[in-house]
């Protein structure tokens, strides 16, 4: 688990519910977790901290999903951070943008631990 000390994981979802879940999913396997709720604080942590992966609703209120993340690989400073998106089934259109633009791993809710932390583990190279 030492390994994953090492790691912060930011996870960007507007629903409070959802956001906790993944962080406590992600501290009990060692992780370290910044949540927040809006693509604004999302950029706010990126520009103040390390951040190793990110997971990414598509859904939220501020900007959608894609267009965050659209910006997110556009920034040399940021598009080496691996992207795990955590979002509603049956939102094939929007799935297949997020997909072209270059995400680790696309999780559908609801969503189980083990394939969350897979994602994670494989998107980061740790065991």
């Amino acid at each position: 688990m030492p390994a994953r000390m090492d790691k912060h994981i930011l996870v960007l979802d507007d629903d409070l519910f959802t956001r906790k879940l993944i962080g406590m999913m992600l501290e009990r396997a060692g992780y370290r977790v910044t949540s927040v709720a809006t693509a604004e604080e999302a950029l706010e942590t990126l520009a103040t901290s390390r951040i190793d992966a990110i997971t990414c609703d598509l859904m939220m209120p501020d900007i959608d999903g894609a267009s965050f993340l659209e910006h997110l690989k556009s920034n040399p400073e940021y598009a080496h951070i691996p992207v795990v998106v955590v979002t509603a089934a049956g939102l094939s259109g929007p799935l297949e943008k997020v997909r072209s633009i270059g995400v680790a791993a696309v999780i559908e809710k609801p969503f189980l631990d083990a394939p969350l932390r897979a994602a994670l583990e494989k998107a980061l190279g740790t065991p």
